[in-house]
């Protein structure tokens, strides 16, 4: 646990997005200042793992380690769920997928997969169990797409890497 007054650390954000010329013109400003620079993160998972998918949306919004916009398609599955899905994968940087103990049998994760590699979206598989070794969805071996353990730096390390690939 760190120490200190909250929110009187530097957040890591500016460096690791803007460029010190911008900087250098508008130092008083926050992140949000400029716009949207972060990047934007579909996570597909399955249901039963959603307290741990908001566990790392948490973590997104409050730790100086791991810093993205959450693109996920929060409403239940319905007629209109693909449509939604494609438009926010689409819109996103990365889809990170959260691979649970049942996650490699959702026909829907495996679709969200695929339709990310469809539209050209780097795919990155998160295990959200470090000490468990689930499987890895189908269409993630498809496409032979990197899988990382629950850990702030190396999941920020894959979407910042994802990003300047892309």
């Amino acid at each position: 646990m760190g120490g200190g007054i909250r929110g009187a650390r530097e957040s890591f954000a500016i460096r690791r997005y803007e460029s010190d010329a911008l900087l250098k013109h508008k130092p008083q400003k926050s992140i949000d200042d400029y716009g949207q620079t972060k990047p934007r993160v579909f996570i597909s998972f399955h249901i039963d793992d959603e307290n741990q998918v908001n566990l790392l949306r948490h973590q997104a919004k409050n730790s100086d380690q791991l810093e993205f916009i959450d693109y996920s398609v929060k409403e239940p599955f319905d007629d209109k769920w693909k449509t939604r899905c494609n438009d926010r994968i689409n819109q996103s940087t990365v889809v990170v997928v959260a691979i649970g103990e049942k996650t490699h049998e959702r026909e829907a994760v495996n679709w969200e997969i695929r339709k990310a590699h469809e539209l050209g979206k780097p795919v990155i598989g998160m295990r959200i169990h470090s000490d468990k070794n689930h499987k890895i969805p189908p269409a993630m071996e498809e496409y032979g797409d990197r899988v990382v353990p629950w850990n702030l730096d190396s999941i920020q390390s894959e979407i910042d890497r994802a990003r300047n690939d892309g």
